[in-house]
């Protein structure tokens, strides 16, 4: 209980968190995509330093935890809630959503390396199947916020130099490599080692996302969509390869096949 209470105290500094990181940045009259940005990547770092202080000497599993997850991220959703109730959707999605959503990776982060750390076989066991598993749903999230958010924007793009119909063939290109990178990680859940190949790729797909974010920053929804998918990537790419060096192959029962 003393966990989960300080968990709660310590998401509450979560909106504080985000706006010092955002301040540096503010521009007067409008949201800038490098405000919200900045204000992202301190709220994921702060949650993830924070969840893997309260679970690196926990021995028990990732579930056994998960209301000290929940705590820290419950803040962060009533301010997202309170926020839609008292201002305007564009200010939830500019600022709110991206907010809940770093908030939400970065505690994931910061549990999965606390028991990353720990030597008991099961929790290694249970971090390399929720790194696997929560990777291929946020590469899942990645795809659909392509489809939803940015390339309904992107084609309707009337700015100087755009191109709309290559630009949105590139995106749907996005949305299948996703998609199927995904759902390889899904398969991979049943056994076998880390794919390390998923979080190259996941690496390597970020890096277009980042240009086109660069690319469509007057187009302050989609950009700071495509943002959050680059920081996703990126996030989930890293952590694949620290889960594949420092996590063993699970054992197999013996006489059972092994396919590459």
């Amino acid at each position: 209980m003393g966990k989960i209470v300080l968990s709660v105290v310590l998401g509450l500094l979560s909106p504080l968190v985000f706006i010092m990181g955002a301040e540096p940045f503010e521009a007067r009259g409008e949201t800038s995509v490098q405000e919200v940005l900045a204000g992202c990547i301190a709220v994921a770092l702060y949650l993830a330093v924070c969840q893997f202080m309260a679970t690196r000497n926990s021995s028990s599993g990732l579930r056994a935890d998960g209301p000290v997850l929940a705590a820290m991220v419950a803040p962060l959703l009533a301010v997202v809630l309170f926020i839609a109730a008292v201002e305007k959707g564009d200010v939830v999605l500019a600022q709110g959503v991206p907010m809940l959503l770093a908030g939400s990776i970065g505690c994931l982060a910061g549990s999965v390396a606390g028991h990353l750390g720990t030597r008991t076989a099961p929790n290694r066991q249970a971090a390399w199947q929720v790194v696997l598993r929560a990777g291929a749903g946020l590469f899942l999230v990645v795809a659909a916020t392509l489809v939803v958010a940015v390339i309904p924007a992107v084609a309707k793009d009337t700015s100087p130099h755009a191109t709309p119909g290559p630009a949105v063939k590139a995106f749907i290109v996005s949305v299948v490599l996703h998609g199927f990178l995904g759902a390889f990680m899904l398969w991979r859940t049943r056994g076998g080692k880390l794919p390390a190949v998923a979080g190259v790729f996941g690496l390597l797909l970020g890096l277009p996302l980042l240009g086109a974010a660069a690319a469509f920053a007057h187009m302050h929804p989609a950009a700071i969509a495509l943002w959050a998918c680059t920081g996703i990537d990126f996030v989930v790419g890293a952590s694949s390869l620290v889960a594949a060096a420092m996590v063993r192959e699970p054992e197999l029962p013996e006489g059972e096949l092994r396919f590459p």
